[in-house]
């Protein structure tokens, strides 16, 4: 599909073709926290059946793609998990947020890389999944583990509760935010927070998405 860049620049390219969206994405360099939501206009991530996927349309899932091709690793708290079992990529590491070490079989099953639960110590990670202690679940705690892991490319994909904890810590170099032309639900605890950083790019596609990124100056670099 057709995105048009709007702003800093003005051009065209097809989403389908993953060397343009690739290209689109790579600007960050070789160490970075990115988080990506999709929205309504209200900053709802959900529609009537919970899911984010009632939001997605227009070349959503192709810039997904090709933003999770950029990352070495994909973090998703274990509420998404849960209620969107194939939210896990195939053929991607993926590092799920846990406490209590609950994530469905189903969803592991499906992957093909690398599988690490964070959790509380006094749960366990469920097989194959591998398994990691964490004392506290703070955003600058769990980027710490993400990198120990050897990961520098990281992915936050939601939910929203994980998404704040980072943003609390000041650990996310970029925002991506896709405004979605269909009306979520709204669920108090699913709703995106503000990153409040400064808008670094637009763009839009034929069906009325617009794809917004943010960056906040004086995010700190991370560290293993």
């Amino acid at each position: 599909m057709k995105v048009s860049n709007d702003y800093p620049a003005v051009f065209e390219f097809d989403s389908r073709d993953s060397e343009s969206a690739s290209t689109w994405w790579n600007n960050l360099g070789d160490r970075w926290v990115r988080v990506n939501l999709i929205t309504d206009c209200l900053g709802n991530t959900v529609g009537d059946s919970r899911s984010s996927r009632d939001l997605t349309g227009g070349a959503d899932r192709d810039l997904l793609s090709a933003l999770r091709a950029e990352a070495d690793v994909i973090l998703i708290g274990g509420e998404t998990v849960r209620t969107e079992t194939d939210s896990i990529p195939r053929n991607k590491d993926v590092v799920i947020v846990s406490k209590a070490g609950n994530v469905p079989l189903s969803a592991i099953s499906r992957a093909r890389g690398q599988i690490t639960v964070l959790h509380d110590r006094s749960a366990s990670a469920p097989s194959p999944a591998n398994g990691v202690v964490l004392r506290q679940f703070t955003g600058a705690a769990i980027i710490k583990a993400v990198s120990a892991l050897g990961y520098k490319k990281i992915v936050c994909e939601g939910g929203p509760t994980l998404a704040r904890n980072l943003l609390k810590a000041q650990v996310v170099d970029e925002w991506c935010q896709t405004l979605s032309p269909k009306l979520g639900q709204r669920v108090p605890d699913l709703v995106a927070p503000d990153f409040g950083g400064t808008l670094f790019n637009v763009a839009h596609d034929d069906d009325g998405y617009r794809y917004l990124r943010w960056r906040r100056n004086g995010a700190p670099l991370l560290t293993t």
